[in-house]
């Protein structure tokens, strides 16, 4: 791997994953590709977990249900087409998308991933270690290992703002309107992914609020000033017809 890896080490279950995980300097390794590519110095012990968690992609109902193994390639092949452009849009080269796990993009939680932004908007589901009981992605605090993803079924449209097709965008806006509720997300080049869930006619100081709390989340620079970004999440909502 890299000159600071001393040891790889193979756990007999997830409680022993996770006692491991505790140890400074110890990583979960399934795809990888994100460790490789970052070549943490810090990083002196990986935890195989390949053997723990399945790859399986199964519908259960109208739900669709990934376990947390899948490549995104994998799941290019049996998903729908909002799911698969939001998997190109974050990871472009096939290569790469052949060896990341979808459970290890969650885990990364990248704010300029179309697809984490899709799941968020989906409110998809995540079992946790050997929990049976799901939590939503916006409720999970990071801690715990991915084991299984559930995505209800969904009406997600994902717009994104980048230099390039091909670049990561540095603003992404995830909208999810179902009878009762409409769920938005929005990322891209923030300090974390921000969630908002209203009533289809969404209340106008809310929407406000949200959105004085999208500006704070922006950066000041090359790419414009958090005012500029925050027009660009308006117009994009504008345009999905979310807010009028």
């Amino acid at each position: 791997m890299w000159s600071s890896i001393e040891q790889i080490i193979k756990p007999d279950n997830l409680n022993e994953a996770s006692v491991l995980l505790k140890e400074k300097g110890s990583v979960l390794f399934a795809g990888g590709t994100y460790l490789v590519a970052q070549k943490d110095r810090v990083v002196h012990t990986l935890i195989d977990i390949n053997h723990l968690i399945n790859d399986k992609i199964e519908t259960h109902g109208s739900d669709i249900h990934i376990d947390a193994g899948c490549t995104l390639q994998e799941i290019i092949g049996f998903t729908n087409l909002p799911l698969n452009s939001a998997i190109l849009g974050a990871c472009s080269s096939k290569n790469i998308r052949n060896q990341r796990t979808i459970g290890g993009e969650i885990a990364r939680r990248r704010t300029d991933s179309d697809l984490l932004i899709f799941l968020f908007s989906a409110r998809a589901k995540l079992l946790i270690g050997e929990s049976d009981a799901p939590i939503e992605l916006c409720d999970w605090n990071g801690n715990g290992i991915i084991v299984k993803i559930i995505i209800p079924q969904h009406a997600v449209k994902l717009e994104r703002v980048a230099l390039l097709d091909s670049a990561p965008a540095y603003v992404l806006v995830g909208i999810n309107e179902l009878k009762d509720t409409i769920s938005v997300s929005v990322g891209g080049k923030t300090s974390e992914i921000l969630c908002f869930q209203t009533k289809p006619e969404p209340d106008e100081a809310e929407v406000r609020k949200f959105m004085d709390e999208v500006e704070a989340n922006f950066d000041d620079d090359h790419l414009g000033s958090p005012t500029y970004k925050r027009h660009l999440v308006c117009k994009l909502l504008q345009e999905m017809a979310v807010v009028r």
